[in-house]
Protein backbone atom coordinates (compact mmCIF):
# COMPACT_ATOMS: atom_id res chain seq x y z
CA UNK A 1 0.00 0.00 0.00
CA UNK A 2 1.27 2.94 -0.82
CA UNK A 3 1.33 6.41 1.08
CA UNK A 4 -1.83 8.21 -0.81
CA UNK A 5 -3.41 5.25 -0.31
CA UNK A 6 -3.08 4.39 3.28
CA UNK A 7 -3.56 8.20 4.16
CA UNK A 8 -7.22 8.17 2.16
CA UNK A 9 -7.55 4.89 4.12
CA UNK A 10 -6.72 6.73 7.36
CA UNK A 11 -9.03 9.81 6.40
CA UNK A 12 -11.74 7.38 5.81
CA UNK A 13 -11.40 5.63 9.19
CA UNK A 14 -11.52 9.57 10.60
CA UNK A 15 -14.98 10.36 9.04
CA UNK A 16 -16.56 7.34 10.50
CA UNK A 17 -14.86 7.99 13.87
CA UNK A 18 -16.33 11.73 13.54
CA UNK A 19 -19.83 10.48 12.42
CA UNK A 20 -20.36 7.77 14.99
CA UNK A 21 -19.68 10.06 18.07
CA UNK A 22 -21.40 12.91 16.13
CA UNK A 23 -24.26 10.39 16.45
CA UNK A 24 -23.72 9.54 19.45
CA UNK A 25 -23.95 12.85 20.91
CA UNK A 26 -27.37 13.82 19.25
CA UNK A 27 -28.22 10.70 20.48
CA UNK A 28 -27.75 12.36 24.18
CA UNK A 29 -28.62 15.75 23.16
CA UNK A 30 -32.66 14.10 22.21
CA UNK A 31 -32.13 12.22 25.63
CA UNK A 32 -31.39 16.10 27.16
CA UNK A 33 -34.34 17.35 25.26
CA UNK A 34 -36.44 14.61 26.08
CA UNK A 35 -35.86 15.02 30.07
CA UNK A 36 -36.42 18.26 29.94
CA UNK A 37 -40.38 18.01 27.87
CA UNK A 38 -41.41 15.11 29.91
CA UNK A 39 -40.45 16.71 33.51
CA UNK A 40 -43.32 18.21 35.11
CA UNK A 41 -42.65 21.82 35.48
CA UNK A 42 -41.72 22.22 38.63
CA UNK A 43 -41.63 25.47 40.83
CA UNK A 44 -39.16 26.86 43.43
CA UNK A 45 -35.57 25.58 43.97
CA UNK A 46 -36.65 22.41 42.31
CA UNK A 47 -36.92 24.33 39.14
CA UNK A 48 -34.02 26.24 39.58
CA UNK A 49 -31.51 22.96 40.17
CA UNK A 50 -33.50 21.33 37.05
CA UNK A 51 -33.21 24.11 34.49
CA UNK A 52 -29.36 24.60 35.81
CA UNK A 53 -28.88 20.78 34.97
CA UNK A 54 -30.38 20.84 31.65
CA UNK A 55 -27.82 23.88 31.13
CA UNK A 56 -25.03 22.34 32.18
CA UNK A 57 -25.99 19.56 30.07
CA UNK A 58 -25.91 21.57 26.98
CA UNK A 59 -22.36 23.23 28.17
CA UNK A 60 -21.13 19.77 28.38
CA UNK A 61 -22.64 18.59 24.99
CA UNK A 62 -21.43 22.08 23.65
CA UNK A 63 -17.61 21.31 24.90
CA UNK A 64 -18.21 17.15 23.60
CA UNK A 65 -18.76 19.20 19.78
CA UNK A 66 -15.90 21.40 20.08
CA UNK A 67 -13.78 18.37 20.60
CA UNK A 68 -15.10 16.41 17.94
CA UNK A 69 -14.66 19.25 15.75
CA UNK A 70 -10.87 19.48 16.97
CA UNK A 71 -10.13 15.82 15.93
CA UNK A 72 -11.89 16.41 12.41
CA UNK A 73 -9.44 19.80 12.04
CA UNK A 74 -6.14 17.70 13.16
CA UNK A 75 -3.70 16.47 11.29
CA UNK A 76 -3.79 13.40 10.05
CA UNK A 77 -0.74 11.99 12.76
CA UNK A 78 -2.23 13.55 15.77
CA UNK A 79 -6.05 12.89 15.40
CA UNK A 80 -5.66 9.92 17.02
CA UNK A 81 -4.58 11.51 20.25
CA UNK A 82 -7.48 13.65 20.79
CA UNK A 83 -10.14 10.67 20.70
CA UNK A 84 -9.69 10.08 23.97
CA UNK A 85 -10.98 13.43 25.44
CA UNK A 86 -13.87 13.07 22.86
CA UNK A 87 -14.52 9.73 24.24
CA UNK A 88 -14.20 11.16 27.98
CA UNK A 89 -16.67 13.35 27.08
CA UNK A 90 -19.48 11.40 26.04
CA UNK A 91 -18.94 9.20 28.30
CA UNK A 92 -19.44 11.35 31.47
CA UNK A 93 -21.96 13.36 29.57
CA UNK A 94 -23.66 10.09 28.96
CA UNK A 95 -23.52 9.28 32.50
CA UNK A 96 -25.06 12.87 34.16
CA UNK A 97 -28.15 12.46 31.72
CA UNK A 98 -28.46 8.77 32.65
CA UNK A 99 -28.58 9.75 36.33
CA UNK A 100 -30.70 12.38 35.79
CA UNK A 101 -33.52 10.47 33.98
CA UNK A 102 -33.26 7.94 36.82
CA UNK A 103 -33.41 10.75 39.18
CA UNK A 104 -36.35 11.59 37.60
CA UNK A 105 -37.99 8.17 36.88
CA UNK A 106 -38.12 7.85 40.71
CA UNK A 107 -39.16 10.93 41.72
CA UNK A 108 -41.46 12.32 39.53
CA UNK A 109 -39.34 15.84 39.88
CA UNK A 110 -35.39 15.26 38.74
CA UNK A 111 -34.69 16.43 42.47
CA UNK A 112 -31.65 14.91 43.80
Amino acid sequence: MDDESRERGGIMVRRAYIRKVEDRLARLENKIGTFRKQMPTPVGDIGDRIGQEVRDFQVKAEAVRKKIRAVEEAEASAWGRLKSSVEEGLKELGKVVDEAVERSRRTGTGDR
